[in-house]
């Protein structure tokens, strides 16, 4: 008898890996940001304005990489249907 699930590929470095590891990154980046306050230390906020703002360009970097990779679908889509 056959097994009722189906097992679907692992996307390693598709989009959705991408996403993960960026999402994960930004959660990092963030959570060293409160621990620096909390804890004290020299320079304290301006290293948690350092991990805030990797934070920042990690979701943009992200955004962009989504944005290229949906405009390059569309156009790879594009010439399969021209003429």
């Amino acid at each position: 008898m056959a097994a009722a699930t189906v097992e679907k590929p692992l996307d390693v470095g598709g989009p959705m890996s991408r996403r993960a590891a960026a999402l994960a990154n930004v959660k990092w980046f963030r959570a060293l940001a409160w621990r620096v306050l909390r804890e004290g230390g020299p320079q304290a906020a301006l290293r948690a304005a350092n991990a805030r703002a990797a934070a920042r360009i990690i979701l943009r970097q992200a955004r962009r990489d989504a944005l290229v990779s949906r405009m390059a679908r569309e156009a790879l889509r594009g010439d399969r249907v021209a003429p």
